[in-house]
């Protein structure tokens, strides 16, 4: 590891071109740039990046649909897994000088599609050496969502849970997690060649929306196992059916919105069921909720996230790991086929750590 005086002055990666252009792949809305290193505000950590994952919430961010505004020339990329090498950020960011950490970006800031990035001391957490490279950048968006999403449920006393998108890293990371939990699963899904691995995750009942009688098996299955909370990641008309399925009382929790749509706010709720069928309707987004958090809130999540990762409970599905040259081809592979696993991607693959 570089001493902070050798770091370079420039560093490379991957930023935003804004275009109203809904024809352009993921891959013609980024372009690989130089630009200078900026200094460390209070708070802050510089960290060398070692992996960074593409996750559906990057694909919605290129969109300029986010829940942050897309801004030209910054670069992208919400989660990593990189050394801290030197930190202006108190005790705990002096903690964290030569630690590889996981860690997310800095809302408003540059991204970590880069070969070094600068954010929040508390956006970073400690990674035991168990973990490889790979599956630590995936450690916060995905698994951190998964425990998150099932511990709210547990709060609103369900006993089982109604998840779509469920062969998503989020849906399986929600599946493994409520199973060890005793909770009851219906993953939804669109492609039924997903089915069989979601039954041996330990999925109670898998629909496929395109099936026939979808709307009726899904209410049948949502009485049987009284399933009162929704995990949507999909929202818009998906939100309403859904919730019709469910009994009197249920709630959803949107965390997602995978519907292609152009609709700037992509939402269609059940207004008559919530009136007179008491349905609820919530959101969660991790970086709120990591913001909002203490330190040590977010490092004991931290820590859970990581004995299910080392107990086997959890593990993310990579499909292929590429440096800057091979990014642009496998990121378009991923907007269209985000069930076949990860695209990571290491911006110092030819130099080490």
């Amino acid at each position: 590891m570089k001493p902070i005086e050798q770091m370079p002055i420039s560093i490379k990666g991957f930023s935003l071109k804004l275009s109203d252009d809904a024809s352009l792949t993921s891959s013609q809305r980024i372009e690989l740039i130089s630009k200078k290193l900026p200094e460390l505000r209070k708070g802050q950590v510089l960290v060398k990046i070692l992996a960074s994952p593409v996750n559906p919430s990057d694909l919605v961010h290129l969109l300029g649909k986010y829940g942050l505004k897309a801004e030209s020339g910054l670069f992208v990329g919400f989660e990593a897994c990189g050394i801290v090498v030197h930190a202006n950020a108190g005790f705990y960011g002096k903690y964290l000088v030569g630690k590889r950490v996981a860690l997310s970006a800095q809302p408003g800031h540059d991204g970590l599609w880069a070969q070094y990035a600068i954010t929040k001391a508390n956006y970073c957490l400690p990674v035991t050496d168990a973990i490889s490279d790979e599956q630590a950048s995936t450690l916060i968006v995905n698994p951190c969502t998964s425990v998150c999403l099932v511990e709210r449920a547990i709060a609103l006393g369900a006993k089982a849970i109604v998840l779509n998108a469920a062969a998503s890293q989020v849906g399986k990371g929600v599946i493994r997690y409520a199973t060890s939990k005793g909770i009851s699963t219906i993953a939804c899904i669109r492609n039924k060649q997903h089915a069989e691995q979601l039954i041996e995750l330990g999925a109670t009942q898998v629909l496929v929306t395109g099936d026939e009688n979808y709307q009726q098996i899904l209410q049948d299955a949502c009485q049987k196992y009284q399933a009162k909370v929704l995990l949507d990641a999909v929202a818009a008309e998906d939100t309403a059916r859904s919730l019709k399925a469910m009994p009197n009382g249920s709630t959803a929790i949107i965390y997602g919105r995978l519907t292609e749509t152009h609709d700037p706010f992509g939402g269609i709720f059940p207004v008559a069921d919530v009136i007179f069928r008491d349905i609820k309707i919530e959101g969660f987004w991790l970086a709120k909720y990591i913001g909002d958090a203490s330190i040590w809130q977010v490092y004991r999540l931290s820590q859970k996230v990581q004995r299910l990762f080392t107990s086997g409970v959890f593990k993310t599905d990579i499909h292929k790991v590429v440096d800057f040259k091979d990014f642009a081809q496998a990121l378009d592979h991923y907007a269209n086929n985000k069930s076949d696993g990860k695209v990571i991607l290491k911006p110092n693959a030819d130099e080490g750590r």
